[in-house]
């Protein structure tokens, strides 16, 4: 009898509207419940607790009839990868920096930026396509990479994005793996740490598309603790339309040197000289870290040609102050 009157609260609680969730509180409410019931006295605790984990498969068995039912099947959990995961796979790349100033046409116009300020922003990512396995030795320090550069017309009352250029590039970097062997590697990595294929673009149409394809190379020098000297040297394989003559006034070489002055304040230079000897164009940059912020102020100034792709071909300068956020190992890009 005590046995029927089991059963029957269990199967009240399981067709009840108020039926017993799965979780840790539900299951201690059940055991208190039989427990309180006097007519449970000559049962022992482990039968109670048998009593209320049967009672749990119940209610899933329950719950699923009803979904079925009711024309609702539950479908497989959502993929969830966690964030740490997720950094493991991308890593910041190139330069990454927020900053605020002015361009000027030496002709005289307005530059396409705005005629008075502008802000202009970069951000970039890398994946590594293989793992950094002896199994992989030639594909180990292959990666996909992507960077942005964008220009925003602030001063203008709609603040309207006046250009963007898109770097997709695949790129060997020998520089970023723990492998110690190389069939492919062994020899070239004597004379360059990347090599790569980037496509360089700004995303427009027509007159205003502007878009080149180069194979890349890149050796950087430690000329003692405080100067670093980077060569990145590259030949056009395929042109747009509207630039092709972009090598006379970006040429296939660029030169960037970078000095520490103290431990809190370091100057940066590149250069590049189209094929007409005098296009000229050069970046210098003094930055200084911030020891109360992730990030080092910066002041830049630009005198050249090709700081943005749509305007290659007009000299133009540029000052501009900012945050750059700097990584380790980045390549001087």
């Amino acid at each position: 009898m005590k046995r029927v009157r089991q059963l029957a609260f269990l199967t009240s609680l399981v067709a009840g509207n108020n039926a017993l969730a799965l979780g840790s509180t539900d299951y201690e409410n059940c055991l208190l419940t039989l427990i309180a019931d006097s007519t449970n006295a000559e049962l022992r605790v482990q039968d109670l607790k048998g009593l209320c984990e049967n009672t749990a498969e119940m209610l899933a068995v329950n719950e699923q009839s009803q979904r079925e039912a009711s024309g609702v099947v539950a479908g497989p959990e959502p993929l969830q990868i966690p964030f740490g995961s997720f950094l493991g796979y991308f890593q910041p790349y190139k330069k990454n920096y927020f900053s605020f100033g002015s361009m000027k046409n030496q002709d005289g116009g307005d530059p396409f930026s705005g005629k008075t300020s502008d802000i202009q922003f970069q951000i970039g990512l890398k994946f590594a396509l293989f793992e950094d396995s002896p199994l992989l030795d030639n594909l180990a320090p292959l990666y996909f990479g992507y960077s942005q550069k964008s220009w925003w017309d602030i001063a203008e009352s709609s603040a309207p994005f006046k250009e963007h250029n898109y770097n997709p590039e695949v790129f060997w970097d020998f520089r970023e793996t723990t492998a110690t062997r190389y069939s492919l590697g062994d020899g070239i990595r004597r004379f360059v740490d990347v090599i790569g294929y980037e496509h360089q673009s700004n995303g427009l149409d027509q007159f205003g598309s502007r878009s080149w394809d180069r194979i890349y190379a890149q050796r950087e020098f430690k000329l003692g603790e405080k100067l670093g000297v980077n060569i990145k040297a590259w030949n056009v394989v395929n042109l747009g339309e509207y630039n092709t003559d972009i090598t006379d006034y970006l040429g296939n070489v660029e030169l960037s040197t970078s000095y520490t002055l103290s431990d809190t304040v370091s100057a940066s230079l590149t250069a590049r000289q189209g094929h007409r000897t005098e296009k000229i164009s050069y970046q210098l940059d003094l930055q200084t870290n911030w020891k109360w912020m992730n990030g080092q102020f910066f002041l830049s100034y630009y005198d050249g040609y090709g700081e943005a792709l749509i305007s290659y071909n007009e000299k133009t300068r540029s000052l501009r102050a900012g945050v750059h956020f700097p990584i380790a190992n980045q390549p001087l890009q």
